[in-house]
């Protein structure tokens, strides 16, 4: 067995491979500690994986920590202490917090397995990530490019991919250089939290025009095939309290976002917040597409793996399946620091493994849902009044939907990546407008502006949607959004964003939501609408304790586990 770990900058996780290359389990920190994003080192999810596998320290063949610590922590310090000084706060914040960065990973894992004797290795950051998708990809040559908010040295790359034995960096955006810092920056400016509100930030750009490109594009270019970021509109290089500059204020001519203050669409500045997004978000999206090809000319490939946080762009991504020098993009269902954990495993069973080059595809349906979960629910009784067993919930689930009826789900394992795909979801009938609004405002008191996700099967897809093969398989965790076909949109217009696209969930009969989906095509209903289970703020639900307080405190009437479905007591 081979473990993973991603800890101490944002959402924390630990992954197990058994020596067959399979992913056995997946925890996130928050999911056990119920803190949004938790950075700390992930105990509880040690544990729990440890626990859940019947696993001691002498059954585990490696441990990889998915970056080199030191490295990581000296590259900021030494750019503060030369650009900035020993007084400026970011400087002192380093050296203050050392003992709380990634450079104590060794002590704080022996204080949980102290009898370990297995190696202990540290993968590069970004091969750690380009490893994530490499590990749900065919065998063959990539070009793989990695970007996100800042890893190790550097803050993005392109490895050029021949074999799993056969990985070299051919380009990277030195620190501080950043696409994923860059999008940060202006999602702080736009009031939202950094690290967690970036996917509200490409909700807000559909509702805006790229009026302020061209002011953007003066602090942030790809020229002479390097990523160039004019530090003076960006205070993440000088401060730990605002990603911003007062001089990106008056380049914008808008004054920030106050996060305590409320956007929706009927808020002052609204529009102008719309503009910054779409600005910022049409910048991305030309940026990644000169990175993307770049990374073609100097590897040749056609082929390309994506990952690190920006590769969560779903949009973008639609955008880069248009290139003409683009056959595939490979994107894992959680290409963030979280899914580094499931790289960097792998990285600990490559190094242990022989004859590499006979390894089989690792299929991704395979592994949207690993792990195990503690099935008890014996004090639903309490709550809940069981209305069907397991053998005809499914039925029973879809003669909900098709009356308009909003069901939850906290069925077997949950998802590996950041979005819900049926198994910890809210789910309900996408061809009813008024039941997918009830579902975003009333329960899960959701701003308008942001879009809530389509579903449906694998067969009936290309008669609702406009399906691009290059990205098809990113379909499957909603990697990448689509547009619907014209004959169809009056329909489901409900899930249907202002700018016309949806992030599209594609399924098979095998998954909850396809079975449903199955047995929902009987009443003429293709499509279902698919939104995570979890109040606002909080992680997504993960125990079934967790999916009980969550139904009560959202009042929602119907629950559906693995065990049967649940009603709850008026």
């Amino acid at each position: 067995m081979h473990i993973g770990i991603s800890a101490y900058f944002h959402d924390s996780s630990i992954a197990l491979i058994d020596n067959q290359g399979n992913l056995v389990d997946f925890k996130k920190e928050e999911w056990l500690s119920r803190v949004k994003g938790d950075k700390s080192f992930p105990r509880m999810a040690l544990n729990d994986v440890l626990d859940a596998n019947q696993l001691d320290a002498s059954m585990i063949e490696s441990i990889t920590f998915y970056e080199k610590p030191l490295r990581a922590w000296l590259t900021i310090l030494k750019y503060s202490v030369r650009n900035n000084s020993l007084r400026n706060e970011l400087t002192r914040n380093y050296f203050k917090n050392i003992w709380k960065s990634s450079i104590i990973f060794r002590y704080d894992l022996m204080k949980h397995l102290s009898d370990a004797t297995m190696p202990i290795f540290y993968s590069d950051h970004y091969l750690s990530h380009t490893l994530s998708g490499l590990f749900y990809a065919e065998q063959g040559s990539y070009a793989a490019i990695v970007a996100d908010g800042f890893g190790d040295s550097d803050c993005s790359a392109i490895h050029h991919v021949r074999s799993t034995s056969d990985i070299r960096t051919v380009w990277a955006s030195p620190y501080p250089n950043s696409l994923g810092l860059f999008y940060s920056a202006i999602t702080d400016y736009l009031g939202f939290l950094v690290n967690e509100g970036e996917y509200k930030v490409m909700g807000l750009a559909s509702y805006g025009a790229p009026v302020f490109h061209e002011e953007l594009k003066k602090t942030l270019n790809f020229n002479d095939n390097q990523l160039i970021v004019d530090t003076s509109y960006y205070d993440y290089t000088r401060s730990v309290e605002q990603s911003f500059s007062e001089k990106l204020v008056t380049l914008l001519k808008t004054p920030a976002r106050k996060s305590n203050v409320h956007l929706d669409l009927d808020s002052p500045n609204f529009q102008k917040y719309a503009d910054i997004a779409a600005s910022a978000q049409k910048l991305v999206e030309d940026l990644l597409i000169e990175i993307f090809q770049h990374a073609h000319n100097i590897t040749g490939e056609r082929k390309f793996i994506f990952t690190g946080g920006v590769a969560m762009n779903s949009v973008a991504l639609e955008k880069l399946s248009k290139c003409a020098f683009i056959d595939e993009i490979i994107v894992p269902p959680s290409p963030g620091d979280s899914g580094a954990a499931i790289g960097a495993a792998y990285y600990g069973y490559l190094k242990e493994t022989k004859n590499l080059q006979k390894q089989e595809k690792f299929r991704l349906t395979e592994n949207l849902f690993p792990g195990k979960v503690d099935q008890n629910e014996d004090f639903f009784t309490l709550k809940l009044k069981k209305i069907s067993e397991p053998e005809d919930a499914i039925e029973k689930v879809a003669e909900l939907i098709s009356q308009n009826e909003v069901i939850a789900t906290a069925y077997g394992d949950i998802e590996t990546g950041p979005r819900a795909l049926g198994h910890r979801s809210m789910i309900c009938n996408a061809h009813s407008e008024e039941t997918i609004q009830f579902l975003n405002t009333v329960i899960k008191s959701r701003s308008k502006f942001r879009p809530t996700a389509p579903v449906i099967l694998k067969s009936n897809a290309k008669k609702y949607f406009n399906i691009s093969e290059k990205i098809e398989s990113c379909y499957t965790h909603m990697g990448a959004v689509t547009t619907p076909l014209d004959e169809v949109v009056e329909s489901i217009k409900g899930v249907v964003h202002v700018d016309g696209t949806c992030r599209i969930q594609i399924c098979d009969e095998s998954q909850l939501l396809g079975k449903i989906l199955k047995e929902l095509s009987k009443k003429d209903i293709f499509v279902i609408a698919n939104t995570s289970f979890n109040i606002s703020s909080d992680p997504m639900v993960y125990s079934k304790e967790d999916a009980l307080l969550s139904i009560e405190r959202m009042q929602i009437k119907y629950l559906l586990t693995e065990n049967g479905l649940y009603e709850r007591n008026s």
